[in-house]
């Protein structure tokens, strides 16, 4: 039997919503990059930094923006 994989769009405006809606949810493990999953700060920085930037998916975000905020680069918390 052949595996299918399916890719998964999150909506950065509907999950900063739910996460401002939510301030107490640990959001550890919501996304991964490169294997790794994101920490609760590297989500609320990334999902907020998506919204500010217009970005509808997290597939929107360029890799390059997405190293520099996940090095702590960006002011964005």
């Amino acid at each position: 039997m052949e595996t299918k994989t399916f890719k998964i769009r999150t909506c950065m405006r509907g999950f900063k919503k739910w996460m401002d809606a939510h301030p107490r949810k640990n959001l550890n493990g919501f996304f991964s990059v490169n294997g790794r999953d994101m920490t609760d700060a590297e989500v609320r920085r990334v999902v907020s930094y998506a919204v500010e930037k217009g970005y509808d998916t997290e597939a929107d975000i360029p890799s390059e923006e997405l190293d520099e905020l996940l090095k702590g680069g960006a002011e964005w918390v």
